[in-house]
């Protein structure tokens, strides 16, 4: 049977704790049909009582499983004894009940009996062989199972660990992994069934190679974090704060399974961790679920201060700068791979630290080839979405060089590497070269397999074609078919003066040039807004023209993307604040990433949303009145969301919100996103897209405004807002309301556009604003003046 024919519509997550219910709850945001299973309750009145515990945890948990809180009512709940029926007709099957093999062995015969044919089952452990598991069970059963190892919290973390048996049938293995990329939108890698497959297998000897350092004596932790956090190519969460985040408890327990599963290994011994360590997990210093682990978060009146435990004591100290003339050279050097390579090429005992450990983990990745996979490429890509590091284990090869990091190897002893011995024979000198990856089994190069299946980026479509356009700020791309590109190239795509003249510039050539326009970029986030140090400077500097030339070409450029006469589609994702919300509003559709944090927050920096956006949320509240019901508590809502600079927290939410509409879609994977927004507005074209026509906007006047200026009253007496928080939302509901108008009527939108461009120029105009501007640049946080 070919992958194409196959359909995962409802699953059956067997197991409801931290992990089961986690994994239910992205499938529901994925939008599958779930059921979750786990053991009979002895209270009969309460038969289904620890799934229903399991769930209210995962309720409160920080960030949330559940794209919206209410998408817990979609999980259909049981348990093995009643229910275990209901598999029956389940398409997927995931098993992730408790890690011991004798279990898992019986719970996989029984669904052996009632699974139909082409149900595919899977296995969650993080370590149990996954072809001993069902090594019982009927050829059928063997050629549909695998393993599917998720990270924690599944609903963020991208890696997602596929592991067929061999007995698994090769068309199962590869649907499972186009849909766990496409539907539950993972970055998936396929590994052998080792012990603890990729990454924790690289990723727990990183951490345990490096333990040693702080437990006699030679680093402190926080020292170590630094030097193996960002600085280094890992990631911000460095080491021990890495521990703590995924538990301690966790990280010993996994170690110390995969040490008699591993004895042909010759770092075996690096997993057998510190005594040390484990008396801190013995004492219940298990990370930031227990409140301390290598770290301690203390509250002293309005100072938060992050603790740091002292290895010899077990105590909790504050914690000390580590300063080094060495560390100011490399901040210097803005490359990671630049800046990694200096510092282990440098001299004193941060650098001798920092190749220690590097040498370490080259050899140990490696070695582990063919062993783990015979992909470099699987293995970066696993411990880049599996723990979050910038630089890969091959990537770091390559970064010191391939042929010098063998030299010196050479020099101290070391013995190297098959794989690179192999890889310098075949004339290669690096695992890397333009766009291949060398692949152990063809011990050459080969192209380097797209991230997901009909991945398309920014980036290779510049490779592709020389930008139509293109400044400092922004560049305008052909993608293919008719359908051009406008990339944000501005750190952190924040909307200055020369973004928005180029975007502006941009929906004219598109005009002329293209059927359609896409805004879209490789960036973590869409946009954080307008760039505030350039309104500030141009303030301060007394060029008033040129602030309310920035105010007016924002508002006009931001409406013209409704208006021109070819669809636009925005690809937004991650923050997407302020005038980046703006631009959605007014883009004909919107294909979103389920992790988009959308936003009109330009209140906390003392201004009022004026791209279009107070107007926009209000047609979109009119818009879902019903018969003659009261309009007023649609205009509350909206005043609420941009007066409290609510920031949703996936797109589900921002649909609730109103930044999002019924017809926009939302993409689980980010990687597909410019993909699928271009094929969103080439069948608008197909459709023979037509602008829309301008409409009037009904507006409440004088009843509105008095009914915002109460609810105002009544927060700030209550203090639940400052003198100027009620100042800004004052102007925020003028707009809202149409102005002071004695009654009810339609009103042009050009008529609110008007206002909201008087209110926020008002803004600036007020010191209290250029107060709030100034903190927030300098602190990141917002003033409350």
């Amino acid at each position: 049977m070919k992958s194409g024919k196959r359909r995962i519509r409802k699953v059956a997550v067997l197991g409801s704790g931290v992990m089961g219910s986690q994994i239910a709850a992205h499938c529901v945001n994925a939008g599958l049909e779930v059921i979750l299973l786990d053991l009979k309750s002895e209270d009969a009145k309460q038969p289904n009582k620890m799934v229903e515990d399991s769930l209210k945890k995962i309720q409160k948990l920080k960030p949330a499983p559940f794209g919206k809180n209410d998408f817990i009512h979609r999980i259909e709940i049981g348990n093995f004894d009643d229910d275990f029926d209901k598999l029956a007709d389940c398409d997927w099957i995931c098993e992730v009940i408790i890690e011991r093999m004798d279990i898992k062995k019986s719970m996989v015969a029984r669904i052996d009996e009632i699974r139909k044919k082409s149900a595919i089952v899977s296995s969650n452990t993080s370590g149990l062989p996954i072809h001993e598991i069902a090594e019982d069970c009927s050829e059928d059963f063997k050629a549909h199972f695998l393993g599917t190892h998720f990270f924690n919290p599944p609903r963020y973390m991208k890696l997602l660990e596929v592991i067929p048996t061999q007995a698994t049938d090769s068309s199962v293995t590869e649907f499972m992994q186009r849909f766990c990329e496409k539907v539950l939108g993972k970055g998936v890698v396929v590994c052998n069934d080792t012990p603890n497959f990729i990454a924790n297998r690289v990723g727990i000897f990183s951490i345990g190679s490096m333990m040693p350092y702080f437990f006699e004596g030679d680093f402190r932790a926080e020292e170590i974090d630094l030097l193996t956090g960002t600085l280094t190519g890992y990631s911000k969460a460095a080491t021990f704060r890495t521990g703590d985040m995924a538990g301690l408890d966790v990280t010993l327990h996994v170690a110390n399974n995969i040490i008699p599963a591993i004895e042909h290994d010759e770092r075996q011994q690096v997993f057998d961790l510190p005594e040390k360590f484990k008396e801190i997990v013995a004492s219940g210093k298990i990370g930031n679920k227990a409140g301390e682990g290598f770290y301690k978060k203390v509250q002293q009146g309005k100072k938060r201060e992050f603790l740091v435990i002292n290895p010899e004591t077990l105590e909790y100290e504050s914690q000390q700068e580590l300063n080094d003339p060495l560390l100011d050279e490399a901040q210097k050097i803005k490359d990671t791979r630049e800046r990694l390579k200096f510092l282990v090429n440098s001299e004193g005992r941060i650098a001798d630290f920092i190749w220690q450990t590097q040498k370490d983990l080259l050899l140990y990745a490696a070695n582990r080839i063919p062993e783990i996979t015979s992909s470099p490429l699987a293995v970066d890509r696993a411990m880049k979405w599996g723990f979050n590091w910038e630089l890969g284990p091959f990537e770091r090869w390559d970064a010191l060089g391939v042929e010098d990091t063998v030299e010196r190897l050479k020099s101290e002893g070391e013995e190297i590497p098959k794989l690179v011995q192999v890889l310098l024979a075949k004339g290669h000198t690096s695992f890397y070269k333009d766009d291949q990856v060398y692949d152990a089994d063809e011990s050459q190069q080969i192209p380097i397999p797209p991230k997901a299946v009909g991945q398309l980026t920014a980036s290779e479509v510049r490779r592709s074609n020389t930008p139509v356009f293109e400044n400092n700020s922004a560049a305008l791309h052909d993608m293919g078919d008719g359908v051009a590109l406008f990339e944000f190239k501005t750190k952190n795509a924040t909307l200055g003066f020369e973004l928005v003249q180029s975007l502006e510039k941009s929906l004219d050539l598109v005009a002329e040039k293209f059927d359609a326009l896409v805004l879209g970029h490789d960036g973590d986030n869409f946009a954080y807004g307008a760039n505030l140090m350039e309104a500030l400077q141009a303030h301060q500097s007394g060029d008033w023209d040129k602030v309310v030339e920035a105010v007016t070409g924002f508002q006009r450029t931001a409406v013209k993307l409704r208006y021109s006469p070819f669809p636009v589609v925005a690809a937004a994702h991650g923050r997407t604040l302020g005038g980046g919300t703006e631009f959605c509003l007014y883009a004909d559709k919107v294909v979103a990433h389920h992790e988009l944090y959308m936003g009109l927050v330009e209140i906390g920096v003392g201004l009022i949303p004026a791209g279009g956006g107070t107007t926009e949320l209000l047609k979109r509240a009119m818009y879902k009145l019903e018969g003659e019901a009261d309009p007023l508590p649609f205009i509350r809502e909206a005043f609420k969301v941009m007066g409290m600079a609510k920031v949703s927290e996936s797109a589900h939410q921002a649909k609730e919100m109103n930044f999002l509409q019924d017809t926009d879609l939302i993409v689980m994977n980010r990687d597909l996103l410019l993909a699928q927004a271009k094929e969103a507005a080439l069948s608008m074209v197909e459709e023979g897209y037509l602008p829309p026509a301008k409409t009037n906007i009904q507006v409440l006047g004088e009843t509105a405004l008095s009914a915002l200026k109460l609810m105002l009253y009544v927060m700030h007496e209550s203090k639940f807002i400052t003198d100027y928080d009620k100042v800004v939302a004052e102007r925020l509901a003028f707009v809202l309301a149409g102005g002071d108008l004695s009654e009810a009527q339609s009103v042009p939108e050009e008529y609110l556009l008007k206002l909201e461009r008087e209110a926020i120029l008002n803004c600036l105009k007020d010191e209290r604003t250029l107060a709030r501007m100034e903190h927030m640049l300098k602190t990141g946080n917002p003033l409350r003046n």
